[in-house]
């Protein structure tokens, strides 16, 4: 029973340690609160505006638990169960659009904070890779090679002596 409360502890912390950003922390400020309410699967409201160094405030009214993560990296909340609460206090301006941790995308949700948002410098370009696909798997006259390379030879065996225990059964069955 300790152990489940210690792992249950860890969790929490480490959730709490995971929803820490630039753009948001954990613990509200001194600002005014926002309540969203999360009832049938839906953020209500779904969008909400606030100042900088405000925060929102989740309550969830499902039986069911939720969380929240922003689809850009921003923010993430704890899971909550049914009547729990979590705050997030936004300090950077900008448009979070989250979704729910558990459910996705068909719960959705904006926080938007008044302000300019900082600038984003833009990622660096990637070079693909190569990938080499000559489609040996689909080749029928490798077919046999492929099938019994790496096939073990009790593997084999045991397929042989099923093969053969599958006719003899079927030879009684007939001969009664």
């Amino acid at each position: 029973m300790i152990w489940l409360a210690l792992r249950l502890c860890a969790g929490v912390v480490a959730l709490g340690l995971f929803g820490l950003s630039s753009s948001a922390s954990a613990s509200p400020q001194a600002g005014a609160i926002v309540d969203i309410q999360i009832k049938n699967f839906v953020y209500t409201p779904r969008v909400v505006t606030i100042d900088p160094g405000d925060g929102v405030r989740w309550t969830n009214f499902d039986t069911a638990s939720h969380g929240q993560v922003s689809v850009e990296p921003g923010f993430a909340t704890a899971t909550i169960g049914q009547d729990q609460s979590t705050v997030m206090t936004f300090s950077v301006p900008g448009t979070f659009a989250y979704v729910c941790s558990i459910h996705g995308v068909s719960m959705q949700g904006t926080v938007v904070v008044r302000g300019t948002p900082p600038e984003k410098t833009a990622p660096p370009l990637s070079i693909g890779h190569v990938v080499q696909d000559i489609f040996q798997q689909a080749r029928p006259d490798v077919f046999v090679d492929e099938v019994t390379r790496g096939v073990s030879p009790w593997t084999l065996g045991s397929a042989a002596l099923a093969l053969g225990i599958a006719i003899r059964l079927a030879w009684i069955a007939r001969h009664r």
